[in-house]
């Protein structure tokens, strides 16, 4: 396996060369790393709310992990919030990279959206809630961007994937140790029980986080040559906590994004004929049974008994009864389009159905109006479009994720904001952060170079 280097670090590996003393500061010699004590107490502040806040925010240790009110767990992340805003807010107004950040594309479809759902606060049936839920959105977009600046992406990385180990390592403790919290024990059809793992965290949100681990895990490790095991034994804990957790929209986001994320390993040239004789293979195959057997019977039987979460259970046709959940909340949104009925309220409308929408555009249409879900999808057709003009893994993955599985779920507008959108901020801004190698100094284009050859799960591998 090649090692990804630059023209600074002289043949030498990624990870003995500092990247802050390179692409930060742009000395000519690296910088000796200091441990997280010995840094300055602002850049230690900021290390730590990133973590804290990557942690903590959506972390959920009730035994009803629906029940929603303002207990200590709450207040606690409300003043991790608060103390991010006001650190988000400090660089806003003293460092014009920030800004610069904020107003570039597509990151301003972010900024719009959180306008409007501030517009439909006065329209909320609990003002109160959407006013918490709209600034944790602001204030954890400007947290993540300033440190984007202040600490550089390395290190904001790093501080995000150490917040998202304690959660992965304290949702096995409490999986193991505390099943009544840790376990979500879910009715489905028939009479049935289905117990998910849950952790700290809803099953789904546990899903969310697992699969996201095991993306930075593979990222850091192979991509940034972050080569400790202690990384890959963490991807190894999410990845299993992911299957535990019986989050099937997340797996299968898990699957899709990786495949995008790595897809300069088997999307090549040289294959092409190979692959056509497989597509040719698989429609000769699929003629014979379809003359033999009633082929989508079959099919659909197989994938139901697989994936579906009780016999005779029609939750794969229905989404798991989602499908009754968008069509109360379209209705329900017709009769307030323009304004939406304000963040953080689903749990008062669709009461009798779920406490969220469960899908990323019915989620903002709702809190914000039609106009904050036409923003979001511009902002996602943006991001989407630089699937096929610039690869990044990291950034392609979380993407990705992130698009597929709000197909199913809110993800980065939840009611208090967390990894999920922590994680998008840096998918959005990744253009302008001029200390990503793979951003700066390596070939972000998907054309084979001379001087950048393809190799495995390398940033600078190409088609």
């Amino acid at each position: 396996m090649g090692t990804l280097t630059n023209k600074f670090s002289r043949g030498r590996p990624l990870h003995m060369v500092s990247v802050a003393s390179k692409f930060e500061t742009g000395a000519s010699k690296p910088k000796e790393s200091v441990s997280i004590l010995e840094r300055p107490l602002e850049e230690l502040f900021g290390w730590a709310v990133i973590c804290g806040c990557s942690f903590l925010n959506l972390a959920n240790v009730l035994v009803d992990k629906t029940d929603v009110g303002l207990d200590v767990q709450v207040l606690a992340k409300l003043g991790l919030i608060g103390l991010g805003g006001l650190y988000g807010a400090y660089g806003f107004f003293t460092r014009p990279k920030v800004r610069k950040i904020l107003f570039s594309f597509p990151m301003i479809w972010l900024m719009i959206i959180g306008l409007f759902y501030f517009i439909a606060i006065p329209f909320s049936i609990s003002p109160q809630n959407s006013l918490v839920s709209t600034v944790s959105i602001a204030a954890v977009t400007l947290m993540t961007v300033m440190a984007l600046d202040h600490l550089g992406l390395m290190k904001t990385m790093q501080a995000m994937f150490f917040g998202m180990a304690m959660f992965i390592c304290f949702s096995w403790v409490f999986y193991i140790a505390f099943p009544s919290i840790g376990v979500l024990v879910e009715p489905v059809a028939g009479g049935q029980f289905l117990y998910r793992m849950s952790g700290i965290a809803h099953s789904n949100t546990l899903g969310q986080y697992g699969a996201l681990t095991v993306i930075m895990s593979l990222i850091l490790y192979f991509g940034y040559n972050q080569r400790h095991y202690a990384i890959l034994g963490i991807g190894v804990l999410a990845f299993l906590a992911l299957y535990f957790s019986f989050s099937r929209t997340s797996l299968m986001a898990l699957m899709v994004s990786l495949t995008f994320a790595f897809r300069h390993l088997f999307i090549k040239k040289e294959y092409f004929n190979l692959y056509l004789l497989a597509a040719a293979v698989m429609l000769v195959a699929i003629l014979i049974m379809g003359t033999t057997m009633d082929v989508g019977t079959v099919f659909w039987d197989k994938l139901e008994s697989t994936l579906s979460k009780s016999e005779g259970s029609d939750d794969l046709t229905t989404a798991t009864g989602r499908a009754d959940i968008w069509a109360y909340a379209i209705r329900l949104l017709q009769d307030q389009p323009v304004t939406g009925y304000g963040a953080a309220t689903q749990r008062f409308h669709l009461v009798e159905f779920s406490s969220y929408t469960h899908n990323l555009f019915l989620n903002i249409a709702f809190s914000g109006g039609v106009f904050a879900a036409i923003s979001a999808l511009l902002m996602i057709l943006g991001r989407l479009r630089s699937l096929f003009h610039n690869r990044h893994p990291f950034v392609d993955a979380i993407i990705v994720f992130i698009v597929v599985n709000g197909l199913f779920e809110n993800v980065i507008f939840s009611i208090l904001a967390g990894l999920p959108t922590m994680l998008w901020v840096i998918a959005l801004s990744w253009p302008l952060l001029q200390d990503d190698p793979a951003v700066k100094e390596l070939n972000r284009s998907d054309t084979d170079t001379e001087d950048h050859p393809s190799s495995l799960l390398r940033l600078d591998a190409d088609f």
